[in-house]
């Protein structure tokens, strides 16, 4: 057992600790016994991880205007957090068992875009650290390496066509210039989890500034739900009527903030199935190439389109050969 949750547990009177799947990152949680709530949860961030503090300081400035988890109590030198227990639904989930709810659930989506996009935005302190760090062209290239290693070269074995280079430096370029919202950076609902009647927000503690559509392109284009195209409306229709913008430049912009952001999570994707192999991220990686296939038709691109069918046959491909190389098809 980890020195610290051992401590924890002494500290604050719990027992009983489970652990629980996390995030692609490596903070660790523990669902426990607690004296008075039932249950808590007991989030480990990395020894010596900065990201815990800016969690925290994120969470205070978040919590009066949108649900994240409440921290029950903290100890700051071995980063680690007492929060409220959400339960296992999220949003994903709850979409699942009740595909029926897909409309309320996207308007309450799109309620908090809108509520990033707005009082988040211009009631941000001056000189806020999540606001002077921001998507620009060193944030870019890291995320575009990053995609190139493990989705190109470590998933599919192949470099990233040429004019795709291009592409990416023009819309890196573009959207860099355009970061001028507060956003999450990682909206999907896999970081959205359903509590009663309450969306609340995970994974927050990396939020920067960026393009006004970059939070939409993540949840619209999401890996790991196909949305309706009547819930997709209402997502749009959220930030369309925040921003003020005409369809023509919401279309514009989204689509530059969708293939940027596709592409790094295919980056994430292959890193997951080949160097972690984790076999759930499978139909993940599928779906967002099939993002990307639209989002070049939009752009009237064909050789675009192209790729991505290509690319698409080499990953069910790949995919196989990974499932062969262990009968249980688990990856590992």
């Amino acid at each position: 057992m980890d020195p610290r949750l051992q401590r924890a547990l002494d500290r604050w009177g719990l027992h009983s600790p489970k652990p629980l799947a996390g995030d692609v990152g490596a903070r660790c949680y523990y669902r426990v016994a607690h004296p008075r709530l039932g249950t808590a949860i007991v989030a480990l961030h990395p020894e010596g991880d900065e990201s815990y503090f800016e969690f925290r300081a994120l969470q205070a400035y978040l919590a009066p205007l949108v649900a994240v988890p409440t921290i029950l109590k903290a100890e700051d030198e071995d980063r680690c957090l007492l929060l409220e227990d959400l339960g296992d639904t999220t949003l994903e989930q709850r979409l699942m068992e009740h595909p029926e709810e897909e409309k309320l659930w996207a308007q309450r989506c799109g309620f908090l875009l809108a509520t990033w996009l707005g009082p988040l935005t211009v009631g941000s302190p001056p000189g806020a650290f999540f606001m002077q760090r921001s998507f620009d062209q060193t944030k870019f290239a890291f995320e575009w390496a990053y995609c190139r290693e493990h989705f190109f070269g470590g998933f599919l074995a192949k470099e990233p066509p040429r004019w795709l280079d291009r592409m990416m430096d023009e819309i890196h370029a573009s959207l860099e210039t355009r970061a001028a919202f507060f956003v999450h950076r990682d909206f999907h609902v896999r970081n959205l989890m359903v509590h009663g009647d309450r969306l609340v927000v995970l994974d927050f503690q990396d939020a920067r500034r960026g393009a006004a559509t970059y939070d939409l392109a993540s949840l619209r284009y999401d890996g790991y739900w196909d949305w309706s195209v009547e819930a997709g409306h209402l997502l749009l229709d959220a930030v369309r009527e925040e921003l003020g913008w005409d369809d023509t430049s919401l279309e514009e912009e989204l689509t530059l903030s969708a293939v940027q952001r596709n592409l790094k999570a295919l980056g994430t994707f292959g890193a997951q199935l080949v160097l972690k192999r984790k076999a759930s991220f499978a139909p993940s990686l599928l779906r967002t190439l099939a993002h990307l296939r639209g989002h070049f038709e939009r752009l009237a691109m064909g050789e675009g389109v192209l790729w991505a069918e290509n690319a698409t046959r080499i990953a069910e491909a790949r995919l196989s050969e990974l499932n062969g190389d262990d009968p249980a098809g688990s990856l590992g």
